[in-house]
């Protein structure tokens, strides 16, 4: 019984991460903000389901990324990407996903990648770093 309400827990905050994409992610800024889903518990579970349901979504509007978790806790959001810009990046950046959804989630980081370039998003402080590979 006891995985069945794992498994549940787990199906409610991939819905929510779902919802938190439709409304908080746009391909450039964005002024509507998503609000942090205060049923979800940040644990690996649900990161990973936020990491799949958000490539998907990414997928779904076109856009060819690989979204993967990063680090000892899983902590870092990885986004690989060929074609991203700095609007992109930035549109990300200043969503509702990034400022809310995803530290709900317990991310610290987020990487944006396209083979070339690196940016590394600290959530906490609101910083970015550029690296150029």
């Amino acid at each position: 019984m006891k995985t069945i309400k794992a498994n549940f827990g787990t199906l409610a905050a991939c819905i929510l991460a779902v919802a938190a994409v439709f409304v908080g992610v746009s391909l450039g800024p964005s002024t509507a903000m998503a609000q942090a889903p205060a049923a979800v518990v940040p644990t690996m579970a649900t990161r990973s389901a936020f990491a799949t349901a958000f490539e998907n979504q990414l997928r779904h509007r076109g856009v060819d990324a690989y979204v993967q978790l990063d680090g000892d806790e899983r902590d870092v959001l990885r986004v690989e990407w060929q074609t991203v810009s700095r609007h992109d990046i930035y549109g990300f950046v200043n969503s509702g996903l990034m400022r809310n959804t995803a530290p709900a989630m317990g991310f610290k980081t987020v990487v944006f990648t396209n083979g070339e370039q690196r940016w590394e998003y600290d959530l906490a402080r609101e910083s970015m770093v550029f690296s150029a590979r």
